[in-house]
């Protein structure tokens, strides 16, 4: 932490200085001018003005720009603001210039071009979402934009399911999304201070034990619930699938860069409707005289996953506020956003009248605050170009409450939280539990960056920019944690049982980080090169408790945009990037709980005489639980591509490799118990226990100590580890075939093939049953193989006189086919069949005995007996192949204006209401491959003006 305050002195020491530099040998220039609205010619505060995609300002109340100290030679400048079309034009500097006009238009279908599509952008396989791409297929959550990215498919819109991010992956994965860094507004939403797990050493990360849907909807050990951000609020998204800049971290998937609405926009509306939500959105952008703006904006969503249970049901809450200003500090622009935010996320399953009463009801609930500042500081000195910053707090409190029906309870608990054998307590035979789980994530970011910009050669527009910047992030939970009635726990399905644990005790996450890049751009002469390189540094302090000492790593990064070739009618451009990225422990696997043992070693109960009732359990109690070996999780990503342009056809295509190595996840550890039961005969009263012994009053009235028996158990329970890893290859592609102009159409077909290996790489433990003898050790390389091509073709129907555009999708999915492996280090089966070719059989490691004697595994173990259990069998094609059958389904989304002040959107989606269901080869039960048809509209009123 000090070190980052030390840096951004220097930092700001530089700036200072660089106020007052002045000297240059080489000649510069000047650009200025005015943005304006090009229907009304009133200025617009605000918006961005960039040169080479590299240095720019933010225009004042007057619509004024200016930049200094730009060398001469060919620039491109960009100028883009919220509600109206970028501007993208050329020119050649060779002096200063004044009084540049520039008129955005603002956006309508009127306009001659519309993107409603994900467009490739910069470096590392990037697309970007814009304004009209998003509402044109009416995001229920921001995760529904993900089905644009290229290999994506199609999804209905769902809000009774956490939303999780998907980058480059076939169906879900925790480790996927928890690598997936989301960026609001300049700062990382943070998911790693979320504990919303019943007993991480019981249950790893879920919040009950019960398969009732509770966990479901919980984000313990994933990414962020991608619900918490309303999509109505969103300017654009942009997803960064590849080799990432290096001034984003604590990644291993890819980043979601998301940027909310600012600055001046018209009262706006919104109405939306399905068969399973509705939604009511407001906001509006206020331009105050001092040319700042003030831009706010409200939603309320209600959805049901299923409308024939409507006590199953999520709301949403979101709101936002946002303030943004441009302003000099010693004669140099400033610009300053601040945004605030609030999210409430409740998912209730009530009690369904038609149940019996026996019923278990849950509730989670997800109700948070963000406040972020970012903005930059344009210096253009001799040492520094520009300083921009970054903070974000953020507090949530997440509860997931639970009431349950216990029925044929184990009988008599304990509430000792140390190891020995002690009086229990009596459980009654039924009872209703109820637990919450209580936290209160608080995440903290600060980010400060420093460029300085170099303008090579004689004016041909090469130039370097140079950046170095420090992050830091603090993440804690103060939640009560586990919180119930010790005399009314919760089920307990095994020995392993729970106790309260306070969230409050858990230290806090430190991860200071420092970074340095460079952005080359070199014009070699027909050809240019961009080349973005970089190196982070990382390190996550770490507390004593967390068994290991802190946690560096180091990431190099590198992407590369070579063109060959760039005329007025062609282009041809090859692409490449290389890199390591880091995703650190969250506090669920750093710090777990302590794992708790009772068995019983007396449990005599009478109705009729209280005195001839006792209970005695013996409790181990396993602390410091920690895994020192933890690593953060890994990931090595290469790609090289080719984008060409050749008249009005665009395309690009990407091939891929990825390999995510050391990925979180729980595994199965033994604890061997000795312990002893006391012989209490039947007929005894006047039970007693004192220091370790029974006694009890026999038939003679005579007072007898009861005799012992020593008994031996082998128990269970998780700990966190580096557990899975995954390799990734494929090719991406998108193409851009134009518009055929007498039909108002264009077409874009784009899609991918992923080929994904997923395995455990640990060997673990697995019980056969309560009271067998053993424990085995099964060998690590279980898992799956996935592949998918697909292509979707988007045909888009833009008619600018009646202000409309439709798109019909054909979803396509060529091959699809999904495989369980269990396989070596060098890629050798370890399943054989059968004798009788009935089963595939895996033979364990070896294996433990109840006083934790290890045998390794031998040749004919199998036969025997006593051993024979052990042997992991399943159904004869159990590894085979599962290949479905190619399949295509029919989208459709339909956005039209109403004059100047509504616009009526709908989509469908398998509108054709195909339906078909494969049946599985290799395993029982079936799968549904087309999704049910779905359909929607939404209705925007715009009130005023800007």
């Amino acid at each position: 932490m000090i070190r980052a305050f030390r840096l951004l002195s220097i930092l700001l020491l530089f700036a200072v200085y660089d106020v007052h530099a002045q000297k240059s040998n080489t000649p510069l220039y000047s650009i200025s001018g005015q943005v304006v609205n090009a229907e009304t010619g009133e200025p617009v505060a605000l918006a961005s003005f960039v040169v080479n995609n590299t240095i720019g300002v933010v225009t004042d109340q007057k619509g004024a720009f200016k930049l200094n100290k730009l060398k001469g030679g060919p620039i491109t400048y960009n100028v883009s603001f919220l509600g109206y079309s970028p501007v993208e034009r050329k020119l050649v500097l060779s002096a200063d210039i004044k009084d540049l006009r520039i008129a955005l238009t603002p956006l309508s279908l009127g306009l001659e071009e519309v993107v409603v599509t994900a467009q490739p952008t910069g470096a590392g396989s990037t697309s970007k979402i814009g304004e009209e791409a998003i509402r044109h297929i009416q995001p229920m959550s921001i995760g529904d934009m993900f089905q644009l990215l290229p290999g994506n498919l199609s999804v209905n819109p769902n809000l009774n399911g956490v939303g999780q991010a998907a980058i480059r992956e076939i169906g879900s994965n925790a480790n996927n999304a928890l690598g997936a860094a989301v960026i609001v507004d300049g700062a990382p939403l943070s998911n790693d201070g979320n504990l919303q797990a019943l007993s991480p050493s019981l249950a790893g990360s879920a919040s009950n034990q019960s398969q009732n849907g509770m966990s479901d909807q919980t984000t313990a050990g994933k990414g962020v619930d991608l619900r918490s951000v309303s999509p109505d609020n969103v300017e654009s998204m942009e997803v960064i699938r590849g080799i990432p800049s290096v001034e984003y971290g604590n990644l291993t998937s890819g980043v979601v860069i998301v940027k909310t609405k600012t600055g001046s926009t018209p009262w706006e509306a919104k109405f939306k409707a399905d068969p399973y939500s509705k939604m009511v959105y407001a906001g509006k952008g206020f331009t105050l005289k001092n040319g700042s703006a003030i831009n706010a904006g409200i939603d309320w969503t209600q959805s049901f996953g299923d409308t024939r249970k409507r006590y199953l049901g999520y709301d949403r809450i979101s709101a936002t506020l946002g303030y943004s200003k441009s302003f000099d500090v010693a004669g140099r622009p400033m610009f300053l956003r601040l945004n605030g935010s609030f999210y409430s996320n409740v998912n209730n399953s009530k009690t369904d009248p038609q149940m019996q009463v026996t019923s278990s009801t849950f509730e989670n609930k997800n109700i948070g605050a963000r406040l972020n500042a970012e903005g930059s500081w344009k210096i253009n000195g001799a040492a520094l170009t520009a300083l921009e910053y970054g903070f974000m707090v953020s507090q949530a409190y997440q509860s997931d409450r639970l009431h349950e029906y216990v029925a044929s309870a184990s009988g008599v608990i304990s509430n000792t939280l140390k190891p020995g054998v002690y009086e229990g307590i009596f459980l009654p035979s039924s009872y209703y539990s109820d637990y919450e789980i209580e936290g209160k994530p608080l995440s903290v970011y600060l980010q400060v960056k420093a460029n300085k910009i170099i303008q090579l050669g004689g004016g041909g527009g090469s130039f370097t920019n140079l950046r170095a910047g420090v992050d830091w992030r603090y993440d804690a939970n103060y939640g009560g944690g586990l919180l119930y009635d010790i005399n009314k726990p919760p089920q307990s399905i095994s020995s392993q049982t729970l106790r309260p644990r306070s969230f409050r005790d858990i230290p806090a996450l430190n991860n200071l980080a420092f970074f340095f890049e460079d952005r080359l751009n070199l014009k070699i002469g027909g050809t240019s090169l961009a080349l973005q390189a970089g190196v982070r540094l990382t390190n996550m302090f770490l507390d004593p408790q967390a068994g290991q000492n802190d946690i560096f790593v180091a990431e190099p990064r590198v992407n590369l945009n070579y063109s060959l070739y760039e005329g007025p009618k062609a282009a041809v451009a090859v692409t490449g990037g290389w890199g390591l990225s880091y995703k650190m422990p969250t506090l669920l696997y750093l710090y777990p709980d302590n794992a708790y043992f009772d068995r019983v070693s007396l449990a005599k109960i009478s109705n009729a005489d209280p005195t001839s009732s006792l209970a005695v359990l013996t409790t181990d109690a396993l602390t410091d639980l920690a895994n020192p070996d933890l690593k953060p999780a890994r990931s090595r990503k290469y790609e090289v591509g080719l984008s060409f342009r050749l008249g009005r056809v665009r395309g690009m295509v990407t091939y891929f490799r990825e390999k995510h190595t050391d990925e979180f996840g729980f595994s199965t550890t033994p604890h061997y118990m000795h312990y002893e039961t006391y012989d209490v005969p039947s007929e005894a009263t006047d039970l007693r226990f004192s220091d370790g012994k029974v006694t009890y009053t026999d038939a003679s009235g005579g007072t007898v100590e009861a005799r012992t028996k020593k008994e031996d158990y082998i128990a269970t329970y998780y700990r966190p580890t580096n557990k899975s890893h995954t390799e990734k290859q494929g090719i991406e592609y998108s193409f851009d075939l134009g518009s055929w102009r007498a039909l108002c159409t264009s077409l874009i077909i784009d899609g991918a093939w992923f080929h994904i290996r997923r395995t455990d790489e640990q060997e673990y433990y697995s019980k056969i049953s309560e009271n067998y003898d053993y424990i085995r050790l099964m060998p690590a390389g279980s898992g799956t193989l996935q592949n998918r091509v697909n292509t979707n073709f988007r045909f888009i129907t833009h008619i600018p006189q009646l202000k409309l555009v439709f798109s019909t999708t054909m979803q396509v999915v060529w091959y699809e086919s999904q495989q369980n492996i269990w396989q070596d280090g060098s890629g050798n089966d370890r399943f054989s069949l059968s004798e009788d070719g009935k089963f595939m059989q895996v033979m364990p490691v070896g294996f433990y005995d109840k006083q934790g004697n290890y045998t390794p595994w031998q040749q004919g173990f199998g036969e025997r007996p006593e051993y024979s259990q052990m042997v992991g069998r399943s159904l004869a094609t159990a590894y085979d192949r599962e290949t479905f059958r190619p399949w295509v389904m029919f989208n459709f989304r339909l956005t039209k204006e109403i004059g100047r002040v509504a616009e009526l959107s709908f989509t469908a989606n398998n509108f054709t209401r195909t339906s078909r269901w494969h049946y599985y080869d290799t395993r029982t039960g079936y799968k549904q491959i087309y999704p049910d048809m779905y359909f929607g509209a939404e209705l925007k009123l715009r009130i005023g003006s800007r």
